[in-house]
C-alpha cells in the first residue's frame, strides 16, 4: 500500500519535524550521566546511545520560537521533546513492538489534508510534501514512529484498572454527605481603626500610587503676517504629530483655556492638528499631564486602603488562630450536605475545586483552613462520616471513566520515569552555552 502512495512521487531533501506532544515530562538536562559515549559534534545529546541530530533539535527550534517561545526556552522545550520521543522510541524497539506498513499508510490516508470527495488523494499528498520540502520515505518514518509511540502508551495504560473498593471509596468521597462544623471570620472594613500617623506613613511610603492624569492641550498661536508663517507652521505641525509640539522654540506653545476654543479643538478629534482663524494659525496637541495628589487630597482613599489591608489581616489572623487550636467552639454545623452543597454554602474561592476536595475527604475531627471565601476566611471540621444511601448508575460511570484516566495517565508518567532512572543519557554543553 505504501509503494502505491510513493508512486511517482519525487524525493525532496529537507525533512519535516512533526512534535508530539502529548506527553508531559520534566527535562532532565543530565551531563555525561552512565557509560555511554558522548554525543558527536553534530548532536545534541544521547539518549541510550542513539543520537538526537543537531538538524532536527534547530528545525524544532525554529518551530517553537516562530509560535513565540523565546530562544531560550525554545532550546529547553525542543530538548525535553526530543529526548522523551528517543526515550519512548527506544523502549518500543526493545519490547520488540512494531507498525506495519499497511498501518502507516491507513494513518496517512486518514488525514483530511490529504481526501478529496471523501477519499484519499495522491495529488493532494505530494503537494502537501512539496509545500513542506519533505521526502515521502521520511513523512513515512516520521508516522511510524508516532504510531510505535501511541503502541506503547497503549500498552502501558491498559494496565490501569479500577477496582469496586476504589470505586466505593471515591464515590462516597464525590457524592456522599457527612456534617461539617464551620466558623467564619467576614472582613470588616467598618470595625477598623486607623491612626493619623498610620495615613502619613502610607502616603509617604505609596506617594506613586496617587496621581491625577488630565489630558490637556497644548497649542502654539502663529500669526498669519509672521514672517515665513507657512513654514512655521509647517514645522509646528510636524512636531505636533510626533508628540513633540513642546520643543517648537520659535513661539512658546502654551496650554489652552479658553473654553470655545477647547470645544473646537475637542470636536475636530485626534491627538494633533491646526485651527485657522482669519488673523492666525494654531497647532495644537493633546497631552497627558499628571501631579501625585497632596496628602489632604489622598487621605480618604488612603483611609479606606488601610482599613481593608488591616480588616483582611485581622480575619486571616483569627482564622488561623482558630484553626490551630483545632477547636471550633460555637461553630454552626451544616447538617448533611455534599461537597458542592459545601462549597456553596461556604462562598468558598476555589475556582479548581481542589480545597472543596480535601475538605470533603479530610479526617473526622480534624479542623482544615483557613480558607477564602467570598467575605472573608472560614475554617471547617468534618464532624461526622460520609455516608451514601445509593449509587447513581451514571454518576458511578463518570466517576470510573474519570478514574480510570487519573490513573492510566499516572502509569504512563511512572513508566516514563522509570525508563528516565535507568537511561544513559548525555547532553552536548556545546548547544547550551550561556543558557
Amino acid at each position: 500500500m505504501l509503494a502505491n502512495i510513493r508512486k511517482n512521487m519525487k524525493l525532496f531533501s529537507i525533512p519535516l519535524w512533526i512534535v508530539t506532544a502529548s506527553f508531559v515530562l520534566t527535562i532532565f538536562l543530565v551531563w555525561g550521566k552512565g557509560s555511554v559515549s558522548g554525543p558527536g559534534t553534530n548532536e545534541v545529546a544521547t539518549v541510550n546511545g542513539k543520537a538526537i541530530p543537531a538538524d532536527e533539535f534547530y528545525r524544532l527550534v525554529d518551530r517553537l520560537t516562530s509560535s513565540g517561545m523565546k530562544e531560550k526556552q525554545a532550546k529547553s522545550e525542543a530538548l525535553r521533546q526530543l529526548l522523551l520521543r528517543t526515550l519512548l522510541l527506544d523502549a518500543a524497539e526493545r519490547e520488540g513492538l512494531k507498525v506495519s506498513d499497511e498501518a502507516v499508510a491507513d494513518k496517512i490516508e486518514s488525514f483530511p489534508a490529504f481526501q478529496k470527495d471523501g477519499k484519499f488523494s495522491v495529488e493532494l499528498y505530494k503537494k502537501w510534501l512539496q509545500q513542506n520540502h519533505m521526502p515521502p520515505e521520511m513523512f513515512e518514518n516520521q508516522i511510524r514512529e508516532d504510531l510505535l509511540i501511541e503502541k506503547l502508551q497503549t500498552i502501558v495504560e491498559n494496565v490501569a484498572s479500577v477496582t469496586p473498593t476504589e470505586l466505593q471509596i471515591y464515590y462516597k468521597a464525590v457524592f456522599g454527605k457527612r456534617n461539617y462544623k464551620y466558623k467564619m471570620f467576614n472582613i470588616e472594613p467598618s470595625k477598623v481603626k486607623v491612626s493619623s500617623e498610620e495615613i502619613k506613613n502610607y502616603y509617604n511610603k505609596h506617594r506613586n500610587l496617587f496621581k491625577e492624569n488630565k489630558v490637556v492641550i497644548v497649542a502654539v498661536e502663529i500669526p498669519a503676517k509672521t514672517k515665513n508663517a507657512k513654514e512655521l507652521v509647517k514645522r509646528a505641525y510636524e512636531l505636533a504629530k510626533k508628540g513633540k509640539l513642546s520643543s517648537f522654540n520659535e513661539i512658546k506653545p502654551v496650554i489652552v483655556k479658553d473654553k470655545k476654543l477647547l470645544k473646537d479643538i475637542n470636536s475636530r478629534g485626534g491627538l494633533y492638528g491646526y485651527v485657522e482663524k482669519p488673523n492666525k494659525f494654531i497647532i495644537y496637541q493633546k497631552q497627558q499631564k499628571s501631579r501625585t495628589l497632596s496628602l489632604k487630597e489622598a487621605r480618604r482613599e488612603i483611609i479606606n486602603l488601610i482599613k481593608k489591608e488591616k480588616a483582611v489581616k485581622l480575619a486571616f489572623s483569627k482564622a488561623e488562630k482558630a484553626a490551630n487550636s483545632g477547636n471550633l467552639d460555637k461553630g454552626k454545623e451544616t447538617g448533611e450536605i455534599s461537597g458542592k452543597e459545601l462549597a456553596k454554602r461556604l462562598e468558598l474561592i476555589d475556582l479548581n475545586g481542589e480545597i472543596t476536595a480535601m475538605i470533603v475527604k479530610g479526617k473526622t475531627g480534624k479542623v482544615y483552613g483557613p480558607f477564602k471565601t467570598l467575605k472573608g476566611y472560614v475554617v471547617v471540621e468534618p464532624i461526622t462520616a460520609a455516608t451514601v444511601k445509593s449509587m447513581d448508575k451514571e454518576k458511578v460511570k463518570t466517576l470510573k471513566e474519570f478514574l480510570l484516566g487519573e490513573k492510566r495517565k499516572a502509569a504512563l508518567q511512572s513508566y516514563i520515569q522509570f525508563l528516565q532512572n535507568k537511561a544513559k543519557i548525555q547532553v552536548n554543553p556545546r548547544f547550551f552555552k550561556g543558557e
